[in-house]
């Protein structure tokens, strides 16, 4: 794993779950610091991108949230 690259390493919510601005969606391990990333706005959250063990870019979209 390089500079660019983090792994998922789990999701805290499901396709299709409700969220409210600043919830935890997934926490993240980049360069041996994890990362806890939150909802930006309220929402249903579609399209989760990956499962809990894999690499994914920096800055690569994780998932959508529809308002």
């Amino acid at each position: 794993m390089g500079m660019s690259d983090a792994e998922i390493i789990d999701w805290y919510v499901e396709d299709g779950e409700q969220v409210t601005e600043g919830a935890d969606l997934v926490e993240i391990e980049a360069e041996k610091a994890r990362q806890v990333i939150t909802a930006p706005h309220t929402g249903v959250v579609r399209d989760l991108q990956g499962d809990a063990g894999d690499v994914i870019e920096v800055r690569e979209l994780l998932c959508v949230i529809e308002a």
